[in-house]
């Protein structure tokens, strides 16, 4: 008996010695990203862009406990690829078992995707909102960690809805993404029974008779509503909007009234600690108080948080998933048990038939949490926070 212990001590402890791997890699295309990136029509910064890194490394800092549990070693690292060559064989670099996390432009992600489906790797969307990408790029080995724009307007049209908000003007731009989005808007209004008072669009211009056609007074005059829904994908008129409309009215959607993954100021379910974790973490680059993750990097951080909670929640399944060189990332994925807290008052879980991770929606303006959705009294058979996005006979993605 004391022969068996000791001979299962040392290969406990040769395993610990060795450990399996964690690899995750960061895929960007910094020779793409356009200068402008989250500036307005006049150069001034109106949105929060910036590397996914930091909060990657936040998310294996806080995993430490789960490492040393399953005897796990993370390895974080970063893949600039170079857009003038053949992306497929940088890909091909990629260690075969990691969860690559793919910031880049929509069109080369799209790219990007296929070429990492094919070479059967673990891929996350923590950029694009586009719902089409939960549909038309239906790719096994794809996730999306971040919400759609679909959860986004589900979210904001139930707090219309539970406010009795239901006569709706929606005001937006001129721009394909613009057009998109309100689209988009408008399939959620109409799932939730509001009405929409009318469609207004402005443009982008410095002629002078543009500019009376746009002011705020104007193009929300003439109609009957009880709130003001802006769709302007670059924050660039929609900011003028607020306090200047012809009818006081509330304004919502990417100003005013906002829905977003995260925020610095939700007060509850340990967000306040996740926040200055973020700040702190890393000593030689503390942030200030007003800084915290935008949906891009807290979609990155939920995405290894994903992995690293799911090990603590699959029971004895975790040891078949990890061997002495790696960790098995789509097995992990694809396991019922996987789960992620979000520090938002429910657990994240994959949605089997597109992939998409289900979130709670913060409804927020600049300093305040306002509402987490899904809204009370707006129920699902199956689990609540499905009334937000897609649902699984409405998506043409089937993947489970």
């Amino acid at each position: 008996m004391i022969k068996i212990l000791v001979l299962c001590t040392l290969i406990v402890l040769s395993f610990a010695a060795r450990g399996a791997e964690l690899h995750i890699s960061i895929v960007t295309t910094s020779d793409l990203e356009k200068p402008t990136r989250g500036q307005s029509f006049a150069g001034i910064q109106t949105q929060i862009e910036r590397p996914v890194l930091r909060a990657a490394k936040l998310a294996v800092f806080e995993s430490r406990t789960s490492f040393e549990t399953h005897h796990i070693k993370p390895v974080l690292t970063t893949l600039n690829l170079d857009s003038s060559a053949e992306y497929g064989p940088q890909l091909a670099s990629i260690h075969p078992d990691s969860l690559v996390i793919v910031d880049t432009p929509e069109d080369t992600f799209v790219e990007i995707a296929q070429i990492l489906n094919q070479l059967n790797l673990a891929t996350i969307n923590v950029r694009h909102t586009n719902p089409e990408l939960r549909q038309t790029l239906c790719l096994e080995t794809l996730y999306h960690t971040i919400p759609s724009d679909r959860m986004y307007f589900d979210a904001l049209v139930q707090f219309l809805i539970y406010s009795g908000w239901r006569k709706v003007l929606v005001v937006h731009g001129p721009g394909k993404a613009d057009h998109a989005r309100a689209k988009t808007l408008n399939d959620s209004l109409s799932k939730f029974g509001a009405d929409v008072s009318d469609t207004r669009e402005f443009t982008l211009s410095h002629y002078p008779d543009d500019r009376d056609r746009n002011k705020p007074e104007f193009i929300t005059g003439g109609a009957s509503y009880d709130v003001v829904a802006v769709i302007d994908t670059a924050r660039d008129f929609g900011r003028y909007i607020q306090y200047r409309t012809h009818r006081a009215r509330p304004v919502v959607g990417d100003v005013g009234l906002v829905p977003r993954g995260w925020h610095r100021t939700l007060e509850r379910y340990g967000a306040p600690q996740l926040n200055e974790r973020y700040r702190l973490f890393d000593s030689t680059a503390k942030l200030p108080a007003s800084d915290a993750m935008s949906d891009a990097e807290f979609a990155t951080w939920s995405a290894i948080k994903l992995i690293t909670n799911s090990l603590n929640t699959m029971g004895t399944d975790t040891r078949s998933l990890v061997d002495n060189e790696s960790l098995n990332i789509l097995s992990v994925l694809e396991h019922p048990e996987a789960q992620v807290d979000l520090y938002k008052g429910t657990r994240g879980s994959i949605r089997q038939w597109n992939q998409q991770l289900r979130q709670p929606i913060l409804l927020t303006t600049e300093d305040a949490v306002i509402a987490v959705a899904p809204m009370p009294k707006f129920l699902h058979p199956l689990h609540y926070v499905d009334t937000l996005g897609l649902d699984e006979p409405e998506s043409t993605c089937q993947l489970d």
